[in-house]
């Protein structure tokens, strides 16, 4: 490819869908669709009330609950004090900033891996419905780059455990990988941070907030990207699928702890994502913005893997995914860890040839 189209490609069209992407929001109403229950929670915190729905209120999309734990709302609070297309965009703009943030933190230096990036449909939709996943995605870069300083390691996995109990394999991976203090660590600064910020607001919604993550499920659940999804639209039993997905998951969770007590650190990582992705019981298109991280640590300069997130155009973000959807965006997500791992594969092969070639003796000439 020759320099002018590798500068548009990989600079001007990126900017240009950006671009777009805040102007469609502002011009349809749209701006930061998943941040408002944030916004209104935040609110209710300032106003002394309960954030949390009802027993009786609507889940679904179009009513908007608030169903994380208070933290994201209390970190939101600042936010209300602007109007809230004001504070949508503010989001918007700082999660847009979060991805070339997270590649640069991991190590990549290519910057085509930049642009190529911003026009991922996963990320795309997760800077426009302003959620936390691009922010969870940084918190995975900054527990990768200082997986052997304790402090940052387990306060940026703390942080996420405590804002939404997503990234807990990461977890497992630094107890397999024996780092055991950053593995306590973070789970202390998760329970700390879950504690205080619920103790902030009176406690409230702390016992029945795990009815209403079931209440949650049962409502939308079967709008996700989940192995349990695709064994129901295959026609298996729900106890039968809900099986088929805990034994993916599981088996991930599995070959994570056995590559890391191998000492294989990095693809122990990349199953570490591998395994929150597959074992959420609820995932939409934004939640693979995550593979970010993976593909990123796996490969930190331009290669194929890199486009294959692309293809998960074919998939709306969420709502009523049709089963060819649902299979079309898995086996996308799957094929895009699989290509990462073989990609670290081919590195440690490379890597073996190489200091077997430089610790064979030489033959001289007698």
């Amino acid at each position: 490819m020759t320099w002018p189209a590798t500068v548009v490609c990989f600079g001007v069209l990126p900017v240009i869908a950006i671009v777009l992407l805040f102007h469609d929001a502002l011009a349809q109403g749209a701006v930061a669709f998943d941040f408002r229950p944030f916004y209104a929670a935040s609110e209710a915190v300032v106003r002394g009330n309960d954030p949390y729905p009802g027993i009786g209120d609507s889940l679904d999309a179009a009513a908007r609950p608030y169903v994380y734990p208070p933290l994201p709302a209390l970190v939101t609070i600042p936010l209300t004090l602007l109007p809230f297309t004001a504070a949508g965009v503010v989001v918007m703009a700082a999660l847009a900033a979060t991805v070339p943030a997270t590649l640069w933190i991991v190590g990549v230096r290519d910057w085509r891996c930049y642009g190529v990036v911003l026009i991922w449909p996963p990320v795309i939709s997760a800077i426009q419905t302003g959620n936390v996943t691009l922010w969870f995605a940084l918190a995975a870069a900054v527990a990768w780059r200082y997986r052997d300083r304790a402090l940052p390691a387990s306060t940026a996995i703390g942080a996420t455990l405590a804002a939404k109990f997503f990234l807990w394999p990461l977890v497992v991976w630094l107890a397999a990988t024996r780092r055991l203090r950053s593995a306590v660590a973070a789970s202390a600064v998760g329970a700390g941070l879950l504690l205080l910020s619920w103790a902030t607001i009176g406690f409230a919604g702390f016992l029945d907030y795990p009815d209403l993550l079931r209440r949650l499920e049962d409502t939308v659940g079967a709008d996700s990207y989940t192995a349990y999804i695709v064994g129901l639209d295959a026609g298996l039993p729900s106890p039968v699928a809900r099986i088929f997905w805990l034994a993916v998951g599981l088996s991930i969770l599995a070959s994570l702890v056995v590559l890391a007590r191998r000492g294989d650190d990095r693809t122990a990582f990349v199953l570490a994502i591998g395994t929150a992705l597959a074992l959420t019981p609820i995932v939409w298109l934004h939640y693979f913005a995550l593979l970010v991280v993976v593909v990123a640590v796996a490969k930190p300069r331009l290669g194929p893997v890199w486009f294959v997130p692309l293809a998960m155009v074919v998939t709306p973000g969420s709502g009523q995914p049709s089963p060819r959807e649902t299979f079309a965006t898995l086996a996308i997500a799957s094929l895009t860890v699989a290509m990462a791992l073989r990609a670290l594969q081919r590195e440690k092969t490379d890597v073996t040839d190489t200091q077997m070639v430089l610790r064979r003796p030489s033959v001289r000439a007698s």
